[in-house]
Order: structure tokens, then sequence, then C-alpha cells
């Protein structure tokens, strides 16, 4: 295998930082991001799932081999020199039922995790740069 195409959520914040984060880890296999509903994506997926790969992580092999929700983000993470292990750990049949849980419900929440870390859209972000900071003067050191 040479490659992986993400088909990722780039309006989401969380899916955009964590692809930056993937893109930073040595990788046994090249992550190439591409964003969901976009032109590149419409002409590498097949057209049933190019339709839900904005709702779904989609991982696409150089090999032909298609992974979605929990079994995208296993592949990422099976890519990553530092946590190829882990991504076999959490393949085990056992946990499988519990990684799915979990990754649906990370995945349903992500628009609302990133407005949460202030991790959305530029026009959001762009409101929570202005801050507050009071000034801080101990007087009660005096």
């Amino acid at each position: 295998m040479r490659f992986l195409y993400v088909f990722y959520d780039a309006t989401c914040g969380l899916c955009t930082r964590l692809r930056s984060w993937c893109e930073r880890q040595p990788a046994y296999v090249e992550l190439r991001f591409v964003a969901a509903g976009s032109p590149d994506a419409h002409r590498l997926l097949p057209a049933d799932l190019a339709k839900v790969s904005r709702e779904d992580l989609i991982v696409l092999s150089s090999e032909g081999g298609v992974y979605q929700g929990e079994g995208a983000w296993l592949m990422c993470l099976w890519a990553l020199r530092g946590y190829r292990q882990l991504s076999i750990r959490l393949s085990d049949p056992r946990l499988a039922p519990k990684v799915r849980e979990a990754f649906q419900i990370f995945s349903g929440s992500r628009h609302a995790l990133s407005r949460w870390l202030g991790l959305s859209t530029d026009s959001l972000q762009k409101e929570l740069q202005w801050t507050f900071t009071p000034r801080c003067e101990p007087r009660w050191l005096e």
C-alpha cells in the first residue's frame, strides 16, 4: 500500500485540526487528504460514497480498499508510525463495539466540539479572537 486518500469534512474545525496533526506525524503510509464534497472527492470516490463523505470519515487505499467511520480512523492511525500498534489493539473484535460507539459519539459531536474548543470556521474564530484579559493586580498581597 503506497498511500491512503482521507476524505474529511473541511468545514469542521476539529476535522481540519486532526488533519494537521496527522500531517505532522511520521508515517509508514502517505496520507493524502481530500475535502469531502470537493471536485477531487467526486472524481476519486464512487458516486454512492461521494454523497456520504461529508457525514462520515472515508479512507480509500491506493489498492482500492474502502474504509468508513471507525475503520477509516483506525486506518489513519495504522498509517502513522507512532500509532500503528494502538490501531491494531483497537481493531480487536472484542473492542469493536466500544470503538464503534466512541467513534459515533465523537463524530456526531464534532461540530459542537469544534465550537466548544474554538476550532470552528473562520467567522467564529474571528469572533473568538477578541478576548478581554483582566489586569491582574494582587492588591490582597499588600
